[in-house]
């Protein structure tokens, strides 16, 4: 298995800084970062977003595509303060 860091797409970016603003937030304050890994012997590519800020983390599977709708469920929740 390869793991390495990728580039977030335009789309998951602008829906991830939205869902910030909405919560009243300033998205500087928020870290993401994407890491693949790619399962060689299975073909696939797996991804996943680590998000930190205020001291708190979370990640999220991203391999669907739709990590930015979880997310915001945790700001709406409190998960980062």
């Amino acid at each position: 298995m390869l793991v390495h860091r990728a580039d977030i797409t335009t789309s998951e970016r602008r829906a991830f800084e939205q869902a910030i603003r909405a919560s009243g937030r300033d998205p500087a304050s928020f870290k993401a970062e994407l890491f693949e890994a790619t399962l060689i012997e299975l073909g696939r590519t797996l991804r996943r977003v680590h998000v930190a800020a205020c001291g708190r983390a979370a990640q999220y599977e991203a391999s669907s595509g739709c990590w930015t709708q979880s997310f915001a469920q945790h700001l709406a929740k409190g998960v980062f303060g």
